[in-house]
Parts: C-alpha cells; sequence; structure tokens
C-alpha cells in the first residue's frame, strides 16, 4: 500500500496558524483602540458637562455641536441666564450669526447662492437645497440677510422638522445623504437655539 501524502500541508498548517495569530492581534488591537475612544469620549462628555455646571465655555460648548446644545436643556438655561449680561448676549449673537453664515450646502445653503458649483442647482433635486432655494427667494424678495430673515424661517424650519436629529457625528467618509443630514441637523439646531433664547 502506497500513503500519498501532500508534501505542502506541513507548510499549509503552518500558515494557517501564522494566519490565525495574525487575525488574534489585529482584533485586539481593534478592541484596545475601541475602549480608548470610548474612554475619551466619557472623558469628554464629563469634563463638556463639568464645565458646563461652572459656567465656562458656554458659547464654545454650544457652537462646538449646536445638536447637543439644542438637547442639552441644562445647557440652554444657563445660556438663557447669561444672556442677561450684555457682554455675553453680543458675543453669543456674533456667533450664532459666524456658524449660520459659514455652513455651506449645495447651491443655495450658503450666505450668497452659488449656481456655478454645480451642473443642476438646487443640486440633483436634493431636499434641503431645495428647501435653502426656497429661503433664499423669500429673503431675496424683501432684501434681508441670510442670517437675519427670522419672516422667511416658516417653512424652512417645516422642513427641517421632518429630519430627526442623527447621532452621527464624524465619518471618515460620508455620503452626500450623510452629508444632507448633518447639515440639516446644524441648521435645524441653530433655529431652535435661537428660538428658545428668544
Amino acid at each position: 500500500i502506497v500513503y500519498l501524502v501532500n508534501p505542502s500541508f506541513r507548510e499549509d498548517e503552518k500558515i494557517k496558524e501564522i494566519e490565525r495569530k495574525e487575525h488574534q492581534k489585529l482584533t485586539l488591537k481593534i478592541e484596545k483602540v475601541c475602549a480608548s475612544q470610548d474612554k475619551e469620549i466619557k472623558e469628554f462628555e464629563e469634563n463638556r458637562k463639568n464645565k458646563i455646571n461652572n459656567n465656562e465655555d458656554l458659547i464654545k460648548i454650544c457652537f462646538d455641536d449646536t445638536v447637543f446644545c439644542d438637547e442639552y436643556q441644562i445647557l440652554i438655561e444657563k445660556i438663557k441666564t447669561e444672556t442677561k449680561n450684555i457682554k455675553f448676549r453680543k458675543e453669543f449673537e456674533e456667533e450664532w450669526n459666524n456658524t449660520f453664515s459659514n455652513i455651506n450646502y449645495g447651491c443655495y445653503c450658503r450666505n450668497k447662492p452659488n449656481l456655478t458649483i454645480y451642473n443642476t442647482c438646487p443640486i440633483y433635486e436634493d431636499p434641503l437645497d431645495n428647501a435653502c432655494k426656497l429661503r433664499q427667494d423669500c429673503i431675496s424678495s424683501k432684501n434681508l440677510a441670510w442670517n437675519e430673515s427670522l419672516e422667511c424661517n416658516s417653512d424652512f424650519s417645516a422642513f427641517l422638522d421632518t429630519i430627526p436629529y442623527s447621532n452621527m457625528k464624524k465619518f471618515d467618509s460620508m455620503t452626500n445623504e450623510e452629508i444632507m443630514l448633518m447639515t440639516a441637523n446644524k441648521y435645524k439646531a441653530l433655529l431652535n437655539i435661537y428660538n428658545k433664547l428668544n
């Protein structure tokens, strides 16, 4: 009887063992990175809440994450109290105006419409760019500025209210829909903050 043995059998087994160990190392590395990120996020959240409790950096905290600002009632109440101080109120309003004016999305969601940036405007029947176009048409007809057109906000706000807040914060690569959601969330939060403080 002749037994035929695969001469590369042992080599195959060695390679599988090496691959298994490499996979295990990679899995452990990923778990460590995730644990480290979770720890950093938790520390960041605690630090942010401590600052709010101590009335520190309220304006910066609010405009660094407008959705958090809109949803975190304690921060809104602290800001409401601080806006009794004229200097604080002026700084807050300036930051609100800067943040609102510096959002650039599509052809119309910007301080001045830019109809050359895309082949078709509003972009690809995008619902946010369409809503911004209607708002731009309104402010243009009333000779207002993009950041001061409260009388043109009702339809815009009604559209934004149909978009729920997203938990998405940061992405390495974002889809067009994710960018639209983040931009809509920012506008929605800014308008809500403005309404709560006025």
